[in-house]
């Protein structure tokens, strides 16, 4: 697990994201409208999550533009990524993600164990304590803790096989955080399994797209601490 900075002059996310729900204080989301605990099957389903998807084409080339100046120099080859990210709202007394899982549990288990897929946690308000996702920290350790990070922050780590979740929103201010997957083109196979929610297929052209620039280095574009 990685955390990086990138810079958020160069890339607004907060205030364009703001633009897309029509909302400014996003710790304070849950008093423009509160939700029930959401099952796994309604926490994409807030007035929020719709306004973020149906406005999505706001913000669409400055997240290609992110993917390709400060994650792809990651690898050193093309990548295939996820063509729009996933919109996470934890609102307090509630949960973003309604049952703890593995990514490659809603994937074709070969095609995932082939493809290893690597998850980019973005949060744009700190994401902290009961109000962030928790993980473990090696498969089947179950030493679950939070993965913390502030706005300006990106975590890299591996939601397809380390076990993760929400515990209840205790802290009173809501995260919002988009997240998105990453597979080198060198490991890349279309696959015919459906997401688990829109039912669209990972293949390129549907769940993903390719990138279309290639950075060598990333010393110019990102600090890395472990």
């Amino acid at each position: 697990m990685k955390k990086m900075y990138y810079f958020t002059d160069d890339f607004p996310f907060l205030q364009i994201i703001r633009s897309m729900i029509g909302t400014k204080d996003f710790q304070q989301l849950h008093f423009v409208k509160n939700y029930s605990k959401f099952k796994r099957e309604e926490d994409q389903s807030t007035i929020f999550h719709k306004k973020f998807y149906e406005n999505y084409s706001k913000m669409e080339k400055l997240f290609d533009k992110f993917v390709e100046e400060n994650i792809q120099c990651l690898y050193g080859e093309p990548i295939v990524y996820q063509s729009i990210p996933t919109f996470r709202v934890h609102l307090p007394g509630n949960l973003a993600v309604g049952e703890w899982h593995k990514d490659k549990d809603y994937r074709d288990a070969s095609w995932a164990e082939q493809v290893k897929e690597d998850n980019f946690f973005v949060p744009l308000t700190s994401a902290y304590g009961t109000n962030t996702v928790w993980s473990e920290s090696r498969e089947g350790w179950g030493d679950f803790s939070p993965i913390e990070a502030e706005y300006g922050e990106m975590i890299q780590w591996d939601a397809s096989n380390l076990t993760h979740g929400n515990k209840e929103n205790m802290t009173g201010q809501t995260r919002v955080s988009f997240d998105f997957r990453v597979i080198p083109e060198s490991r890349y196979v279309d696959s015919d399994h459906l997401t688990i929610n829109t039912k669209v297929p990972f293949s390129l052209g549907e769940y993903y797209k390719k990138s279309k620039m290639v950075y060598n280095t990333i010393e110019t574009v990102l600090q890395i601490r472990s």
